[in-house]
C-alpha cells in the first residue's frame, strides 16, 4: 500500500509540473508558429527546437521518465522508435497512464528534442 500512495504523489506531482510549464498563450502562439515555418523549410533536428524541447522535457516529462529520460514511472524515452509525428500524437492524445497534452503546444519541440537523443 505504501507504493501507491508514492505513485500517486509522483503522478500529482507530474501533473503539477505539466501545469505549471503551460506558461503564457504568446509564448505557445509564438511557438506554434516557429514550429510550423520551420517545418515548412523542411529543416531536420532544428537546433532551436531541439533546446526549446529539452527546456520543456526537463520541467515536464522527468517527473515520470527518470531525469535522463531512460524510464522511471514511465518508458525510456531515449532512443525511442516513434516517428516525430507518432511522438507529436502521444504528447497531444496521451497513451496508457500519460496524460494528455503535456508538451502545452509545444510537441513539436520536444518530438525534436526526443529523436535528437538517439
Amino acid at each position: 500500500m505504501k507504493g501507491n500512495g508514492f505513485i500517486k504523489i509522483l503522478l500529482i506531482s507530474c501533473f503539477l509540473l505539466i501545469l505549471i510549464a503551460g506558461c503564457s498563450e504568446d509564448e505557445k502562439e509564438s511557438t506554434a508558429e516557429t514550429n510550423s515555418t520551420q517545418q515548412e523549410e523542411g529543416q531536420a533536428l532544428d537546433e532551436a527546437l531541439v533546446a526549446e524541447g529539452e527546456k520543456i522535457a526537463k520541467s515536464s516529462c522527468i517527473g515520470c521518465h527518470g531525469v535522463d529520460l531512460s524510464g522511471d514511472i514511465g518508458p525510456n524515452l531515449q532512443n525511442i522508435a516513434l516517428s516525430k509525428e507518432q511522438i507529436v500524437e502521444v504528447l497531444i492524445k496521451g497513451r496508457k497512464t500519460m496524460p494528455p497534452g503535456t508538451a502545452n503546444g509545444n510537441e513539436e519541440s520536444v518530438a525534436e528534442y526526443l529523436l535528437s537523443l538517439k
